[in-house]
């Protein structure tokens, strides 16, 4: 029996010279590598972009420790931003139920998000299964309570969303200039001297040739993949992506990247599009106005709804 685990952006910035200097900062947090391209004048607010990136973080991580270590019909006191985020999780939660943040009741059991992984006994993916189901969660006024014994990822929203509050925080700084990429999921502030910021899409069969380089500003764009998160076992191959239908990992494609007006759609939207087939993903992009990219698992480059017009010429 073999295992490997492989953990690899999904978005990469391309640079060039500039007339004014910009820098890049990296840090960790929200479970990956954080950068952040901004004018070197502007460097010295990096600290406290940081800190305030890692506060919001603890707020959800410890609203979700708080309601996974909850009793059943246990009141849980929870923070506005998780309110938000668990109001956006609905939203998605609605148009397909595939998108459930409360399948983490059973992606815990194969050790995601950190591992160890494993393919844990049937009998305990069947007992995971039974209390998972995001209508298990009921949001009473500023409070939660759980109807039965499941467990929550916000990630899936919640890392646009912060990604989106940073971008209001560093705009109240007077900084309009800059990219910040957490982990794939991105936003584009302005410009680079009057000129767009180059941003590649990773393609994970060939990591020197990017599937596509947009031009975009004052947008953002996020990255859904199997090949960020995975482990092998028995030549099986398991995916960190789990839908709420059957509860069981899913690989219905390498990547789906999403641009949108906000980081928070576009982070929702890229996972939810992983989980559905291609003539959802058609219909609901042109419904709710944002350009997709897919590339399937036999290689294939699909765009849709208009992904040309950001493509660089």
């Amino acid at each position: 029996m073999k295992k490997a685990v492989f953990i690899i952006p999904l978005i990469f910035i391309i640079t060039a010279c500039s007339k004014e200097k910009f820098v890049t900062y990296h840090f960790f947090s929200l479970g990956t590598i954080i950068d952040i391209t901004i004018q070197k004048k502007y460097a010295k607010h990096l600290p406290e972009i940081n800190k305030y990136i890692n506060h919001l973080s603890e707020i959800i991580l410890t609203d979700e420790k708080n309601i996974n270590t909850a009793h059943i019909n246990e009141k849980i006191n929870i923070s506005k931003e998780t309110i938000d985020i668990y109001k956006r999780s609905v939203f998605y939660y609605n148009i397909s139920k595939k998108y459930d943040p409360s399948s983490y009741t059973v992606a815990s059991l194969y050790g995601f998000p950190e591992g160890p992984y494993n393919i844990p006994a049937e009998k305990d993916i069947n007992n995971a299964k039974l209390n998972a189901g995001f209508n298990n969660l009921i949001l009473n006024d500023n409070y939660f309570i759980k109807k039965s014994d499941i467990l929550i990822d916000f990630s899936a929203d919640a890392k646009g969303y912060i990604v989106d509050k940073t971008v209001e925080y560093m705009k109240n700084l007077s900084i309009d200039n800059f990219i910040l990429n957490a982990g794939g999921d991105l936003f584009v502030a302005g410009k680079k001297n009057n000129e767009y910021f180059n941003t590649g899409i990773i393609n994970p069969d060939n990591k020197t040739m990017p599937l596509s380089i947009v031009n975009i500003e004052n947008m953002a764009l996020a990255t859904s993949g199997n090949y960020e998160r995975y482990f092998i076992e028995n030549n099986k191959f398991i995916s960190h992506i789990f839908e709420g239908v059957t509860f069981e990992p899913v690989n219905n494609y390498k990547s789906v990247s999403v641009i949108a007006e906000n980081t928070e759609k576009a982070d929702g939207f890229a996972t939810l599009f992983y989980l559905l087939d291609i003539n959802e993903i058609t219909n609901y992009c042109k419904k709710f106005n944002i350009a997709v990219l897919i590339l399937t698992n036999n290689h294939k480059i699909v765009k849709l709804c208009n992904w040309e017009k950001y493509e660089r010429l």
